[in-house]
């Protein structure tokens, strides 16, 4: 046995875990039987007649009854204060199965509108036409704002695409966002025009910024309830420790204000009640109304004052993000070959030219990393990976650190990128859940060829990169454990159909991927990510062996308890 202490009678266990399969997640990925906490860390691992001998008169003994027990999942991007916001009664719910047509959607707004005065907004979130009857169909056939307008001509309508970078309106939200059909494009984003009348169709492409200004924000305790939902949800999966996506320090401008300083002044005030049940990363985002400039991003900076790292094991300061580029499935991912029908995509900083917001990205990596702050990245398209690495580099190169910047999403990452970013450290955060759902749309926007390339997982991990897994919990209600599931099989939701089974991993390494990697991610791979000896008493006990279920399986393991610091945060009282 393990044990921080072999005096084993000098020091008694606060919580004894026995008769378990536990999933270290080591080194040499161990698996042990037994658990001893104390004072939220773990101070023996080994064989239960080692660990008992832990136990005293006031020792909580658990007894797992051969289940499954891992480190706690850390989901190290996801936005669980935005998703408790896209629930009832604050929001619509338009996510698959919940609604399957536009017109569950119409109908669902009709008695909406019942329920409120005139002039009151209306917010959905989860929609995505590649689960729409009528758009799959007839794929020429898309959202509009007339398939809305006729049960909501007087309220004011948003709907938030799933990956969240879209928004659909009605004809009244546009009228208020004074977006016609003389209106420029915006610098980052798409107004989707009909091509016959040149009109808005009511489809936003972008961040959304344009509504920032008439959209109604929510409160302050409506974004405390909704982090203390989200945070529920991700305990219920198991997992102990996230990293929200995007927090604005002076500002996000997402619609309805979803990521602004003031929900980090919320995070900060349950940490501070007490209510935090999940450890809390944050990356801060640098913008004005959605748009991040070099000017907006060094005003920021400069302002705050402080950098990644600050804080404590709870709640702590991660880092910054950079919207890079938008969607490959709206084509708004900067690329080298040109999307069919035409297109190449862009990168979603302000500038004339391609070169100009180039050199517009680079100077704000740059500056960021010279005062201190890890980067996560938003980067699709090859082409918008490319000039990320190229400034995690150049950043480097004149101010070396161990920062560990990382791309997010980097779904068409190349394998020449992937050589540059194994010399430099620099990480991966991917999500496998997304190309799951949204595989055969992705065969049908680029092609099966390209699509295959999806998410080269296997790429990334022969080359020694560290890649988080990460369910992007957003619109849409995703898990780790779907994560696990598409990271193995490559297979596709709808269809079944295998995109890219050369990039397949071990489960072993999707585990590592939900564990220890978003540990190494967050700087704190010395005290969590693994269940050893001195490290966080963080776990997520399952009812079924992950390792050797059948791997169509793994998605609907339950999980049936979550543990943070010794502390239970969940139980489904079967253990």
């Amino acid at each position: 046995m393990k044990t921080k202490n072999s005096e084993s009678g000098k020091m008694f266990a606060d919580l004894v875990v026995v008769n378990g399969k536990i999933i270290t997640v080591d080194s040499h990925f161990s698996i042990a039987e037994a658990v001893a906490v104390k004072d939220g860390k773990i101070i023996a691992v080994g064989k239960d007649n080692e660990v008992k001998k832990l136990t005293g008169e006031n020792t909580r003994v658990l007894d797992l009854k051969r289940k499954i027990m891992l480190p706690g999942i850390n989901d190290s991007h996801v936005h669980p204060s935005g998703y408790g916001l896209t629930l009832p009664p604050l929001s619509l719910t338009l996510s698959y199965p919940t609604v399957k047509s536009i017109a569950d959607i119409r109908k669902a707004t009709e008695e909406k509108v019942k329920a409120i005065k005139p002039g009151e907004w209306i917010q959905g979130f989860g929609w995505d036409e590649g689960y729409l009857e009528e758009c799959v169909k007839d794929p020429k056939r898309h959202p509009n704002r007339w398939d809305l307008d006729p049960v909501s001509p007087n309220n004011p309508i948003c709907f938030h695409y799933a990956a969240g970078n879209t928004q659909w309106l009605n004809s009244k939200a546009l009228e208020l966002a004074e977006i016609t059909k003389d209106t420029p494009d915006p610098n980052v984003g798409e107004i989707e025009r009909d091509p016959a009348t040149g009109e808005p169709t009511g489809i936003i492409k972008g961040l959304g910024f344009m509504l920032g200004k008439v959209l109604p924000n929510w409160t302050k305790q409506q974004k405390k309830d909704a982090i203390v939902i989200g945070l529920k949800v991700a305990n219920a999966d198991g997992v102990t420790s996230i990293t929200e996506g995007a927090l604005g320090s002076n500002g996000i401008g997402l619609p309805g204000g979803m990521g602004d300083a003031e929900t980090i002044s919320a995070y900060n005030d349950l940490y501070n009640e007490g209510e935090l049940t999940a450890r809390v990363n944050i990356l801060m985002f640098f913008g004005e109304s959605g748009v991040q400039t070099f000017k907006t991003w060094k005003e920021g900076i400069d302002y705050i004052g402080i950098h990644t790292g600050f804080g404590n094991e709870w709640l702590r300061i991660a880092g910054a993000k950079i919207f890079a580029d938008g969607d490959h499935l709206v084509k708004s991912a900067w690329m080298y070959d040109e999307y069919p029908g035409g297109g190449k995509g862009r990168l979603s900083i302000p500038g004339n030219t391609d070169e100009e917001r180039y050199n517009e990205l680079i100077k704000m990596i740059v500056y960021a990393h010279k005062h201190g702050f890890q980067l996560g990245i938003h980067a699709i398209g090859d082409r918008t990976i490319d000039a990320c690495v190229d400034g995690f580099i150049k950043a480097i190169d004149e101010h070396p650190w161990d920062a560990r910047h990382y791309i997010l999403h980097g779904n068409f990452v190349t394998p020449e990128c992937i050589k540059r970013m194994a010399k430099y450290n620099i990480g991966m955060n991917l999500q496998t859940n997304l190309k799951w759902e949204t595989s055969d749309l992705v065969d049908s926007v680029l092609g099966k060829e390209r699509s295959a390339q999806d998410t080269p997982v296997k790429w990334l991990v022969d080359a020694g990169i560290h890649v988080c897994n990460t369910s992007d919990l957003a619109g849409l209600r995703r898990d780790w454990k779907q994560g696990v599931m598409s990271a193995v099989l490559r297979e596709s939701k709808a269809s079944g159909t295998v995109s890219g089974p050369e990039q397949r991993v071990s489960r072993e390494d999707a585990i590592r991927m939900c564990t220890i990697e978003g540990a190494w991610q967050d700087h704190m791979e010395n005290i969590k990510g693994s269940i050893e000896i001195g490290k966080l008493a963080d776990f997520c006990v399952l009812d079924e062996d992950i390792l050797t279920i059948d791997a169509h399986r793994i998605a609907d393991i339950p999980v049936l308890m979550t543990i943070i610091g010794g502390k239970v945060v969940y139980d489904a009282n079967v253990v």
